[in-house]
């Protein structure tokens, strides 16, 4: 897999998913409520998942020499975050991603 390739499943299959309901809630206004935040994900054979499991399988696939350490606790910041009801912690991630994109010299 490509670095650009890698790029977009983790813009895809995690980014978007945490990020997206947190930007609809701050576009509508008002208080999330309880869970609203905390992504439903799934693994590659359709069965529930975390996003901290999610990234460490996307980790495991990342480029050689792929610095993932900012990126990985980004994630983890934003779960934290989603279950805190916190929307602007979890928009914070798509920043992390951008960052992550520029260190493998790509953009997102």
């Amino acid at each position: 897999m490509t670095p650009t390739e890698w790029l977009a499943r983790i813009r895809h299959d995690l980014v978007k998913r945490l990020v997206w309901p947190a930007r609809d809630r701050r576009d509508a206004g008002g208080v999330p409520t309880a869970g609203e935040l905390a992504p439903r994900l799934i693994d590659e054979e359709g069965q529930p998942i975390s996003a901290d499991d999610l990234w460490s399988a996307l980790a495991a696939e990342a480029p050689p020499g792929a610095d993932l350490a900012a990126f990985g606790a980004a994630v983890a910041r934003a779960t934290a975050a989603g279950n805190a009801g916190d929307v602007e912690g979890v928009i914070a991630l798509e920043a992390a991603y951008s960052e992550l994109a520029r260190s493998l010299n790509h953009k997102s």
